[in-house]
């Protein structure tokens, strides 16, 4: 039985698609959904232009206030996304519980999250939309599903793509 579903989403252009998927689940199992979306951390080279070119005390704000007004700003964006979503579709927005945005490698945060939560059930998007698809399954799914203990629900964006029946995408993406 299905209480808790964990649907982890890059926001890509896949994600109203997947999300129509993780409320059905949700509507026929009566469960909750936390979404999850993860920040990947600075880049080296975003890190080494820090140290670079940005003052040293410029440097200690932002990382003080910065990185906050940041991850603010992102959790507004997400929400904001998935309001958009809703919308568009006819499924009911009760059944997501809370949107959260973590930074760290989104493989990690995903899993520790599922943990954390007790989740049934993790969903995810075969690909993200952001790549060129030469690959049968992303990065982060293909993680995701070699170290979870947790069931996986992968709803398959690039094969329904590519079948004669292109996805129907609703709006572009942050």
């Amino acid at each position: 039985m299905l209480k808790n579903i964990l649907y982890a989403t890059d926001l890509g252009l896949f994600g109203p698609f997947v999300l129509e998927h993780v409320c059905e689940l949700a509507t026929k199992h009566n469960a909750r959904v936390t979404v999850i979306h993860a920040v990947e951390p600075v880049s080296v080279f975003a890190g080494a232009l820090l140290e670079t070119y940005v003052p040293q005390e410029d440097k200690a704000a932002l990382k003080l206030h910065g990185y906050e007004a940041v991850m603010a700003t992102i959790r507004a964006r997400v929400r904001q996304a998935f309001e958009e979503d809703f919308i568009d579709m006819s499924a009911s927005r009760e059944c997501i519980q809370d949107v959260l945005v973590l930074d760290g490698d989104a493989c990690e945060v995903i899993l520790e999250t599922a943990c954390s939560m007790d989740a049934d059930l993790i969903v995810l998007g075969s690909h993200s939309g952001h790549s060129d698809h030469n690959t049968a399954i992303g990065s982060v799914a293909s993680k995701v599903l070699q170290l979870s203990h947790i069931p996986i629900y992968l709803v398959p964006t690039v094969a329904a793509s590519t079948r004669g029946q292109p996805l129907q995408l609703r709006k572009t993406r942050i």
